[in-house]
């Protein structure tokens, strides 16, 4: 076992030294996975066992005013990387939607800011942790799904490959996209913290489900292209994973939709 354990690293460590992408190597928690890795391990202990735990003889904490700057931060941030991230790739005529190769001796000025932009998009991803810590803190406990733990733990190690292997590639889209819609989800989120009242208003949370498999739908299309016609040498097997993992992505939010939505409306009929 300690010898297949061993085998497994020195592999893993082989594969990391070989692919990464020396451009942004340098950045903060962008270097070894562990780091990554022991954020993911905090989460997970903190959200599911230690935090409720903890909260389970005290009263839920009132975090309205932290709540409402957390959601304002977050509608700039992502408004701001949506717009820097799709003015330095999708509106240059040097970037493909259709097949965008992995290049990372590409250092052109836009291709910098492009870099910049996944970083900013990566970083995001540790801070959208805190929706469940506020979950937990609250005791929201009916909130800390499977889907949601699933998706925000998930989403840090898919951007940290992304960000560290995949930069500038025809993985893009997967950032742009997602800084977009998460720029509805958390005005809609800003404005429900500000007025009570949008919390009762079922057809935004209903439109933004339905943005979030657009969302998932498109990012199957966009992967399948690159894999029926690549000609531009993009891997055809990490296009294969985003297309499984969106597959995937799409099937639960599609499965929270029905029960939350659909099965819901029938019931009332």
């Amino acid at each position: 076992m300690a010898l297949i354990l061993k085998y497994f690293y020195f592999w893993i460590s082989y594969w990391f030294n070989e692919h990464k992408d020396p451009r942004v190597e340098g950045f903060f928690l962008l270097g070894s996975p562990f780091p990554m890795y022991l954020m993911i391990i905090l989460y997970l202990a903190f959200v599911l066992k230690w935090g409720p735990k903890w909260m389970e003889n005290r009263k839920p904490y009132d975090l309205k005013n932290v709540i409402r700057v957390y959601n304002f931060l977050q509608v700039v941030s992502n408004l701001w990387l949506f717009i820097f991230g799709i003015r330095n790739s999708y509106f240059r005529k040097e970037f493909s939607m259709f097949c965008q190769p992995i290049d990372t001796t590409n250092n052109k000025p836009w291709m910098q800011n492009l870099l910049l932009a996944t970083y900013g998009y990566y970083i995001t991803k540790y801070v959208d942790l805190l929706d469940t810590v506020f979950f937990v803190l609250r005791k929201k406990n009916n909130q800390i799904t499977f889907l949601h733990v699933y998706h925000h733990a998930g989403m840090v190690f898919a951007v940290y490959i992304f960000t560290k292997f995949l930069a500038g590639s025809h993985s893009t889209m997967l950032g742009v996209i997602n800084l977009f819609v998460h720029t509805i989800m958390y005005s809609y989120y800003l404005l429900s913290s500000i007025n009570p009242k949008y919390t009762k208003s079922i057809w935004w949370k209903r439109y933004i489900t339905q943005l979030q498999l657009v969302q998932f739908g498109y990012l199957v299309f966009h992967f399948i292209i690159v894999i029926v016609k690549n000609d531009c040498g993009h891997p055809n097997l990490i296009a294969f994973v985003g297309l499984i993992q969106n597959l995937f992505m799409f099937a639960l939010f599609f499965d929270f939709y029905r029960r939350s939505y659909i099965r819901k409306r029938t019931k009332v009929q």
